[in-house]
């Protein structure tokens, strides 16, 4: 009988040689950012990131809840995953600490986050521009942690890619 794969674990500097961290890192997909609250609760974002330069780069803005909750309290998980329909589902979830990075010396890494998302073109568009203009903090993420999952072959995962009948992931329109 088909069963899901055990979630792999990783720690310290196997996270980022991981070939599937390193996988959904190249991939320009969004990551979801959770920090703690005061009270201990989760506070989880979608946020751009960029893992282009070996290591994980988010940009926020000096106002964001975000960024309170780092400042109390470094320690953060970024989730990572490419869900497709069916069961072909992987991704990562990786524990760690946040060093934040402050004006001037945020410029060039929020950079890097907003280029892997907006193209130049769209960059220098005035609406764009004023939007993107909020992040001006960065966030280094070091994680030293992490679980991993990758469904993509499985039995199930290729029996519904083969069969059709996995029914599509719905997304929701601009409003």
């Amino acid at each position: 009988m088909s069963q899901p794969s055990p979630s792999g674990e990783l720690r310290g500097d196997a996270i980022l040689r991981d070939a599937l961290v390193r996988e959904l890192l190249a991939a320009r997909l969004i990551g979801v950012l959770s920090t703690l609250e005061a009270d201990g609760s989760v506070h989880a974002v979608p946020m751009w990131l960029s893992g282009e330069t070996g290591e994980i780069v988010l940009a926020t803005a000096a106002t964001s809840r975000k960024l309170r909750n780092l400042e109390r309290d470094d320690r953060a998980t970024l989730t990572l995953h490419d869900s497709r329909p069916g069961c072909e589902v992987c991704g990562a979830s990786l524990r760690g600490r946040v060093e934040i990075v402050r004006p001037p010396a945020s410029a060039a890494l929020i950079e890097l986050v907003h280029r892997r998302y907006v193209q130049t073109g769209g960059l220098a568009l005035p609406d764009v521009h004023a939007f993107l203009a909020h992040d001006d903090v960065a966030l280094r993420f070091h994680p030293h942690f992490a679980v991993t999952w990758d469904e993509r072959q499985s039995p199930a995962a290729l029996a519904l890619r083969t069969s059709g009948d996995a029914l599509p992931l719905v997304t929701t329109s601009p409003r």
